[in-house]
């Protein structure tokens, strides 16, 4: 009788650990599904600037936390269709925020020491432990990546690099060898002056993801300026026969091309590009799906 009650107890257990997800996963969804906040990222980042666009960030990862805590008060059971992902701890509960770049008193838009110190004051209360493994729907942590890894590429863009390299390292404690972590890193350290790191790290973005475009659009920009200019130019022929309307890598072609001195050729690289960007969308419609 006694056996019998504790295996029904467990299996009513994983029920309910099941469910569980499941209402995760539902909320996540809704939560991605109904805001569409990856691409309102990139639309205010290109009319209002990257400014507006982490505003939405910071609002992101608010209600990714929501849903964090909604698998936090939950239960902790096993259930077999769950995989294993890391869990991020800090020491009275879970509070994710961006670090602010601001300097309050100056109004300059520099990394002050008020961003520096609120940078480390966040430091220290998330803290990743890749070798904690918990249950919970891999799909909420590959949101929390791509979460960071914007805000990494707005802070770069407004040339703030320690709370860009503090997102990106947010990033790659989740997933250290994510394509999407490791050509975030090459960007990083391109922007940096480190184009043999860049490279490298492009690479192995690229062993990971063959097919990844702007990878190879980034790793033959690099190569061109490390002076391995027919080396750029194939790596980037190779983009556009992935995706051959891809505006983007026919103007670094042309570049490429020019720095050649293979002006005609540069010119009817420059043209198809201009042609391509007219119609080109903000967020390739392949990717769309994926990211929302």
């Amino acid at each position: 009788m006694c056996v019998h009650i504790c295996a029904s107890s467990g299996l009513i257990a994983s029920h309910i650990e099941c469910i569980k997800n499941a209402l995760i996963l539902d909320y996540l969804e809704t939560f991605k599904a109904e805001n569409l906040l990856f691409t309102k990222v990139k639309l205010e980042w290109i009319h209002k600037g990257p400014e507006e666009a982490l505003v939405t960030c910071r609002r992101m990862l608010q209600m990714w936390q929501m849903v964090y805590n909604v698998a936090q008060h939950s239960g902790s059971e096993k259930c077999s269709s769950v995989t294993e992902t890391p869990v991020i701890k800090r020491h009275n509960g879970l509070y994710l925020t961006l670090p602010d770049a601001h300097d309050t008193d100056s109004g300059s838009q520099r990394a002050s020491s008020l961003a520096a110190s609120r940078l480390e004051q966040a430091m220290s209360e998330v803290t990743v432990q890749s070798s904690t493994m918990k249950q919970g729907p891999t799909q909420l942590w590959t949101t929390l990546e791509q979460i960071w890894l914007q805000a990494a590429e707005l802070f770069m863009e407004q040339q703030h690099l320690k709370e860009a390299g503090f997102c990106i390292q947010e990033a790659a404690s989740l997933f250290p060898t994510s394509h999407a972590v490791l050509y975030m890193r090459g960007k990083f350290a391109e922007m940096k002056g480190n184009l043999e790191e860049a490279k490298q790290l492009y690479d192995e973005a690229l062993t990971v993801n063959p097919a990844g475009v702007e990878i190879m659009n980034s790793l033959g920009l690099v190569l061109s300026r490390l002076g391995r200019r027919e080396l750029a130019q194939k790596v980037l022929r190779d983009a556009i026969r992935i995706q051959t309307t891809s505006h983007i890598a026919w103007n670094s072609l042309g570049e490429v091309l020019q720095a050649q001195g293979k002006n005609e050729a540069a010119i009817e690289c420059f043209l198809t590009a201009l042609d391509l960007e007219s119609t080109s969308p903000v967020i390739p419609f392949t990717v769309i799906p994926r990211e929302l």
